[in-house]
């Protein structure tokens, strides 16, 4: 590998982190195979980062990030399209970020980096989602009859408890029954 300043090393070391996460997820994410993926000696991963689980719950933290920055609508769409988007998207180029962040919410009782990671990932998503709901409600097609923290904390626990059901493969939480009880929450939330 040619010589690359510091930054450049760690973000290499970062986006192979990223690369095994969403390919193979947390248990892939050893020293060894991210190294092996950055094309780099595995001493190089210790050198950049203070431990692997500080490198895993920076991956974890920039997988969701990158997540909620893919354009899953168009620029046009509805704020209504916007938050379902948000909230419980059907684009199959989520399910390696959504296997992964199910993998974060097991690790986190007996990981606190993970933890604090995902913690951090419910604390964006919850943002994300109130700013959408604010801006719904600013272009007029929104009413929030309760404060926009308090509407993005209940869809969000509809949708974390949905797809605690959904991972179970019961059939009446397909897909379409799933899409079906988060369009039926936000229309009682916000119309």
């Amino acid at each position: 590998m040619s010589y690359l300043n510091r930054e450049e090393r760690r973000e290499t070391i970062m986006q192979a982190a990223i690369q095994v996460a969403l390919e193979e997820g947390f248990s892939a994410m050893t020293v060894r195979n991210i190294a092996t993926r950055a094309g780099i000696a595995a001493g190089q991963v210790h050198h950049h980062f203070t431990s692997s689980g500080e490198l895993r719950s920076q991956a974890f933290v920039r997988v969701i990030r990158d997540m909620m920055a893919l354009p899953l609508v168009p620029e046009n769409a509805s704020w209504r399209e916007r938050l379902f988007s948000m909230l419980g998207s059907e684009d199959r180029r989520l399910e390696p970020y959504i296997r992964l962040w199910r993998q974060a919410q097991l690790l986190a009782d007996s990981d606190p980096e993970i933890k604090a990671a995902y913690l951090l990932t419910m604390s964006m998503w919850h943002g994300e989602t109130v700013r959408i709901l604010l801006a719904g409600q600013q272009a007029g097609e929104f009413t929030l009859r309760d404060s926009a923290n308090d509407i993005a904390w209940r869809l969000i626990a509809l949708v974390c408890g949905m797809d605690g059901i959904y991972v179970l493969g019961m059939a009446e939480v397909d897909d379409a029954a799933f899409s079906r009880h988060l369009q039926r929450a936000i229309t009682l939330e916000l119309f």
